[in-house]
């Protein structure tokens, strides 16, 4: 396995549409060698360089190329918002490139002459509906995993594979047995996540209908008094094992694969607030009355300006209003925790 993969952006496109053409895998052995290394390591660190010249020649590849294959890496960066030079997860490189390229018009098919015959037989198109429908991209899919398995069974190559079905269920079995034995010593959480718990508490999530292990915990602090919790850094496993955009680096690959990014600011923010850092262990009544008390509004957290097309975008938190989940949650949680 690479440490990381220094690729041109048509590679990856190749790499999609090899796979319409052939879905159990790849002609061409560097793009094969390319598929396996991202199939093991979907977060591996991916450079894209190309021959653009001018300010970015201090990346250019140096290759001789003719100006239509240049200018077709060029036309990959553009419809993916991203420069020449930039590093980033495969994860978010794959899925940006099947979201935001619908077709090889403008890329392969000028005026209507493709570049070549796969590019005219719409095998991109064909593999990019069928890898989107098997890449998870947001926390909730679980339907992903089951439909995987099944192209799996057919022999179908995923390019970001998502967890097992079984993976998913033992680990929330698991995770919920370490979580109630760890309740005096400290329960493993990132600071964000309780304000999701109250939002979940708002919309009145069950346990049962959640892909984090934040019900129980809450429902936990409610009935005991004497539980504590450790606010740690990343998707700890204690809380996140159950959802399919954790992984087992303790990343979270939710909303596109990027949602570690802003997240990890959301923790940061939480903690300011609240005037402690990572490795605090602290009663959980008491951090929840401070986060009631301290944070009255999502928008001091959850908010960020950037626009959708941002790496820094993740759908959750609006620019101008308290979540209204939020606002119900804490009502009822300071009812409940003011008595206790």
């Amino acid at each position: 396995m690479y440490d990381r993969l220094t690729l041109r952006p048509s590679q990856v496109l190749c790499l999609i549409c090899g796979l319409g053409k052939k879905p159990s895998g790849l002609e061409d052995p560097q793009l094969l060698k390319i598929l396996e290394t991202i199939e093991k390591n979907p977060d591996i660190p991916v450079t894209l360089c190309c021959n653009a010249g001018d300010i970015f020649s201090f990346q250019n590849t140096g290759e001789r190329q003719p100006f239509i294959e240049r200018k077709r890496d060029l036309d990959i960066l553009q419809k993916i918002d991203l420069v020449p030079g930039i590093t980033l997860p495969a994860r978010i490189l794959v899925i940006r490139i099947l979201n935001k390229i619908k077709s090889l018009k403008g890329i392969c098919i000028i005026d209507g002459k493709p570049a070549c015959q796969d590019a005219e037989k719409r095998y991109y198109e064909k593999s990019r509906k069928l890898q989107l429908s098997l890449i998870v991209q947001y926390c909730n899919e679980y339907s992903k995993s089951y439909l995987a398995q099944r192209a799996k069974n057919q022999g179908i190559r995923i390019i970001i594979p998502p967890r097992t079905v079984d993976d998913l269920e033992k680990s929330k079995r698991d995770s919920l047995q370490a979580m109630y034995e760890a309740k005096y010593r400290g329960i493993r959480v990132r600071p964000h996540l309780f304000l999701c718990s109250v939002c979940q508490f708002g919309s009145e999530v069950k346990p049962t209908q959640a892909y984090d292990n934040l019900p129980e915990l809450l429902q936990l602090v409610i009935k005991e008094k004497d539980v504590k919790i450790t606010l740690v850094e990343g998707a700890d496993w204690m809380m996140c094992a159950p959802c399919p955009s954790w992984t087992k680096e303790n990343y979270c690959v939710h909303s596109l694969g990027k949602c570690g990014l802003s997240n990890q600011l959301r923790d940061m923010r939480v903690l300011q607030k609240l005037g402690i850092d990572y490795g605090t262990t602290i009663e959980a009544r008491r951090l929840y009355k401070m986060i009631l008390d301290k944070i009255p509004s999502t928008l001091e957290i959850c908010r960020f300006d950037n626009p959708s097309n941002s790496l820094w975008h993740s759908g959750c938190g609006k620019r101008k209003t308290n979540s209204p989940d939020y606002v119900k949650g804490r009502e009822k949680l300071m009812e409940i925790l003011g008595k206790t």
